[in-house]
């Protein structure tokens, strides 16, 4: 649960009341901030943690971490056209994640800069 202080504030002069300006903090009717979110990418993407681990990390469900790093990472990696400029050596990796269900993580990675540009 997230607890959120908002401010008001009102003009001495003419009595004018307005509140603090908390639309960066999140998407309206979003489950998760954009702070939480970019860590749950994060993660992911540079730590390697689980959605499990990062659900548990943030407080939610899987499928509601599991929905906003999705759409996350399409808006933040995959829909950006430039996320490939500069980018002369690509390399492919593929290794199982869990024996026991043969699941097979492909990345594709940047080796200039040791970065992933995709996971699948």
């Amino acid at each position: 649960m997230l607890l959120v202080t908002v401010r008001r504030y009102r003009c001495g002069g003419c009595g004018h009341v307005w509140r603090q300006d908390t639309s960066k903090a999140a998407e309206p009717r979003a489950k998760l901030s954009r702070r939480g979110l970019r860590w749950a990418l994060e993660g992911i993407v540079v730590a390697h943690l689980t959605v499990a681990r990062v659900a548990e990390g943030l407080g939610v469900s899987w499928n509601t971490a599991n929905s906003a790093v999705l759409a996350e990472g399409r808006r933040v990696l995959i829909d950006d056209p430039g996320r490939f400029d500069g980018v002369r050596v690509v390399g492919v990796d593929e290794h199982v994640v869990r024996h026991e269900a043969l699941l097979v993580r492909m990345e594709v990675g940047d080796l200039d800069r040791f970065a992933v540009a995709a996971a699948g």
